[in-house]
């Protein structure tokens, strides 16, 4: 996943291949299933493209990706609660019957807190650590 993320954000690779590249991975690990519903949200799955001109995302997103990127390559374990696969699915049907007050409770529960930025990390702390022992770039100096 990490490599497929780098090869989209530096323009190697299409959102097609990045897409087939993140979601062909078979894992039981939860922070894969977290980090590959956060890759999505960053690219058009509909049309091709490469991370540019218009297709180029935000810099609070490529921040979240470097984070995504460093965290991969990190010996840290996941540990974000995770939004349990039910309430993923129904909650898009749960919202039209209840024309979105049926959701509040379950939004509010399950809700994604990050007040210091560091997700997929849990705290700052591992994440200076990463940064500490980079994976990527370690010998360029």
């Amino acid at each position: 996943m990490a490599e497929a993320a780098r090869h989209y954000l530096t323009g190697l690779s299409t959102n097609f291949l990045f897409d087939d590249a993140i979601f062909s991975l078979k894992s039981y690990d939860p922070a894969v299933n977290a980090i590959r519903n956060q890759l999505w949200l960053i690219y058009d799955d509909l049309r091709e493209h490469k991370h540019e001109g218009a297709w180029r995302i935000s810099e609070e997103q490529r921040e979240i990706i470097l984070r995504i990127i460093m965290f991969l390559k990190s010996d840290f374990e996941y540990q974000w609660p995770c939004v349990p696969s039910w309430y993923s699915a129904s909650r898009p049907i749960v919202w039209l019957l209840t024309l979105g007050f049926g959701v509040r409770a379950l939004d509010k529960r399950f809700e994604f807190r990050d007040p210091e930025n560091v997700w997929p990390f849990h705290g700052l702390e591992e994440v200076e650590k990463a940064k500490d022992d980079p994976k990527y770039f370690a010998s360029a100096t």
